[in-house]
Order: C-alpha cells, then sequence, then structure tokens
C-alpha cells in the first residue's frame, strides 16, 4: 500500500483514505480535486470554512462513492 500512497513535493498528494497511516494529516484539506481521464477536471470545496470538517469530509467521500459507483456502471 505505500508504494501506492505518493506524496509531491508540492504538498499533491494521491492515495485513498485507508492510507492516512502514511503521514498525511486529515486536519488542513482545503480542496479535493479530480481528474479524469477525459481531461476533465472536478474540484470539491469546503462551503462555510476554509478547510474541510470531518462532516464535509464524509460527504465528500460519499458523493466519491456514488461517483465510483456510476463510473463502473457506465464502463460495462
Amino acid at each position: 500500500m505505500a508504494e501506492e500512497a505518493r506524496q509531491r513535493s508540492d504538498n499533491e498528494w494521491q492515495g485513498s483514505p485507508l492510507q492516512m497511516w502514511s503521514g498525511m494529516d486529515p486536519y488542513g484539506i482545503a480542496e479535493i480535486a479530480l481528474q479524469f481521464d477525459t481531461g476533465d477536471e472536478e474540484v470539491l470545496k469546503p462551503r462555510m470554512r476554509d478547510e474541510f470538517g470531518a462532516y464535509e469530509l464524509v460527504q465528500a467521500a460519499t458523493y466519491l462513492d456514488s461517483l465510483s459507483h456510476q463510473l463502473r456502471v457506465n464502463r460495462k
């Protein structure tokens, strides 16, 4: 799993939430950027604060789960 979690020098992290043990602090997340194979990009930002809180992260995870399910269904 450690190979999958890559952290760049410009503080951009790629991996899954299960890899948080690798040193990423869940506090201070200001945006979640999604890049698709088509070149499209979607950026999720918190509406009320500068950083995501626990509730917003749970909601973002729910959105990402439904999005990934939809992409799997469309792929078939």
